[in-house]
């Protein structure tokens, strides 16, 4: 073969390091057709993708430890009860009552080991992206909880009620009708700031937290790649072994922060919503 040709289809070969980039980076699919509803482009990402390896996770693990139940769980039964045993104590029965938490369990819980799988499928090799280090995935997820809490307790307390429970709280101190007048003016303004920050500090905070952890990996990754061989042959056997001991230390590290994510945007839905059943509480 012609050495050019070599050379060629050497150079358009990417980079390891430029592969690993696609943690962090969603992109399109070859095999996927471009697909727009009006403004918003609906094509296929790694993003999408990888959501739906999620949610299929969830189901095939639920379905196989329910397929066969038994008295006394073994494997796959045992492991899901714990880890929904954990969820109902220490995140919906920390909020709520035991008659709201019993309603509300299948939804926390779901939220919880869906969040979990899209933050930890991007710490297992080749399968890229985490979905929830992009801000678009995370604000989604935030939005629809925040939504569906407001939406929850204007039905059932109607708006009005809803509204005034929320953002005015009960007792507000003073007998003087001026200073008790501005005093509600405070909290009005100040609970309706949380009310809207709600929503973006839910999905800042799991956005964030996720692209941090594997920007981290990223980088002792390559410092496999960035130092070479030739003079630099001392420097790489330097580097490598201490680069390698790092990442499987952050890897784990990384499996913890998608576990405690998953934990915190779970309870801030459980306060979210029990907030809503309960407003002024």
């Amino acid at each position: 073969m012609n050495a050019a040709v070599i050379l060629a289809a050497e150079a358009e070969k990417p980079s390891p390091f430029l592969v690993l980039l696609e943690h962090l980076v969603p992109h399109q699919y070859g095999w996927a057709p471009e697909w727009h509803l009006g403004p918003l482009n609906m094509t296929i990402t790694n993003a999408v993708v990888n959501i739906w390896l999620a949610a299929f996770a969830v189901i095939f693990i639920f379905w196989i430890a329910a397929s066969k139940p038994k008295l006394v769980p073994t494997g796959m039964q045992n492991a899901i009860e714990v880890a929904t045993d954990f969820v109902k104590d220490n995140i919906i029965y920390a909020v709520m009552s035991p008659k709201d938490g019993r309603a509300w369990f299948p939804f926390i819980g779901t939220i919880f080991f869906f969040v979990f799988f899209m933050n930890a499928l991007g710490l297992i090799p080749y399968i890229g992206f985490t979905p929830t280090s992009n801000i678009w995935v995370t604000a989604t997820l935030a939005l629809a909880v925040w939504l569906l809490a407001v939406m929850l307790g204007m039905i059932k307390h109607g708006p009005f009620t809803f509204w005034r429970k929320t953002l005015i709280p009960e007792g507000i101190p003073g007998k003087n009708p001026i200073v008790k007048g501005l005093a509600t003016l405070f909290f009005l303004i100040i609970e309706t700031i949380s009310q809207i920050a709600r929503p973006f500090s839910l999905a800042v905070r799991l956005f964030a937290n996720m692209l941090a952890d594997h920007v981290i990996l990223l980088i002792f990754v390559g410092f496999i790649f960035l130092v070479g061989g030739g003079t630099f042959a001392i420097a790489h056997i330097a580097v490598v072994p201490v680069a390698m001991l790092l990442e499987v230390i952050f890897t784990a590290f990384g499996l913890f922060v998608a576990f405690i994510q998953a934990v915190i945007f779970a309870f801030l839905s459980t306060i979210y919503i029990n907030d809503a059943l309960h407003p002024g509480h």
